[in-house]
């Protein structure tokens, strides 16, 4: 496993991103969640109000990781969200879409099940990244 600085080196622009993860999950809890995903539950990751507070504070790096990874995969990034787990059954119209186009779009967001998948999707990736 990559040591902190390490990871900071590689990923200067999220420096700030990858604090506050390893700050609130601990360099411990790194092989469980790429293992096993947010979903097990990790300290700053379990409540709405934390996981919102978490996803509105540095929504302009996720979604510029979103941006990142959307492109990687060559798809646009509301697209490759309604792909995940979480959405994947959501109709097109959904409200789940809205809340996405609202939290990409506006500095305002309701604390929802969208800021908590954005919080889970930044820390999965954070942690991806100390993988050898």
């Amino acid at each position: 496993m990559k040591t902190k600085k390490q990871v900071i080196k590689e990923h200067q622009d999220y420096s700030v991103l990858i604090n506050a993860v390893i700050n609130r999950v601990g360099m411990d809890s790194i092989e469980t969640i790429n293992g096993h995903g947010m979903a097990c539950g990790f300290p700053g990751f379990v409540y709405y109000s934390d996981t919102h507070a978490f996803a509105m504070r540095h929504r302009k790096l996720i979604i510029q990781l979103l941006e990142e990874e959307a492109d990687s995969f060559g798809e646009d990034v509301v697209s490759m969200i309604c792909n995940f787990g979480i959405f994947r059954n959501s109709p097109a119209d959904s409200d789940d879409k809205k809340q996405i186009y609202r939290y990409l779009g506006e500095s305002s967001c309701e604390q929802s099940r969208i800021t908590n998948v954005m919080a889970w999707f930044a820390a999965e990736e954070v942690c991806h990244w100390f993988d050898d």
